[in-house]
């Protein structure tokens, strides 16, 4: 039974040794994934991917770029976005032992296979590089609202201190 091609697929039989750079366009909804299947996600995804190869093994670094589109979490406010990602995955030869379990990024290769597939590493590359929280930076309030949800720790920080003081100087009168 034949393999589906990946989204996302290196061919490395035949390739030299040395640095060979490969660059793809998709869409979200390509990945066949609900996460990213989002009307965030709309606009093309530029994937870049450096393969430096040697005899032992494949080390690829990933690169992700897509303009999103969300909606501001406090006004609601359209905001765009310059969504990034990076990672680095490296696939080791079968022939050399090496603990591969050990590392999270390592992973092994079949000899003489034809090419690798990254498309799983490029969907987390993406889900990873989305914001938890989108505030508009064209509305002032919003950002003084983050600001001050910040500054509230400060500021029962600094009212703490203002109440201490008036009780150092209440002792000190006493005293």
């Amino acid at each position: 039974m034949r393999k589906e091609k990946g989204l996302i697929e290196i061919r490395i039989a035949g390739l030299s040794d040395g640095v060979h750079e490969h660059t793809f366009t998709c869409r979200a909804a390509d990945f066949r994934n609900p996460e990213l299947d989002c009307p965030e996600l709309r606009n093309d995804i530029l994937v870049r991917v450096v393969a430096n190869m040697t005899e032992s093994e494949i080390v690829a670094d990933i690169e992700t770029a897509t303009l999103a589109e969300f909606s501001c979490d406090i006004c609601l406010a359209p905001v765009q976005l310059r969504l990034t990602g990076r990672y680095r995955v490296i696939f080791a030869n079968g022939d050399e032992p090496r603990e591969l379990e050990s590392e999270e990024d390592y992973r092994a290769l079949e000899h003489g296979a034809p090419s690798i597939d990254l498309t799983e590493d490029v969907r987390e590359t993406l889900l990873l590089s989305r914001p938890m929280k989108v505030v508009c930076s064209d509305n002032p309030e919003c950002g003084m609202l983050m600001n001050d949800a910040a500054a509230g720790t400060d500021e029962a920080h600094s009212e703490k201190n203002s109440w201490q003081e008036s009780l150092e100087k209440l002792k000190n009168r006493f005293h």
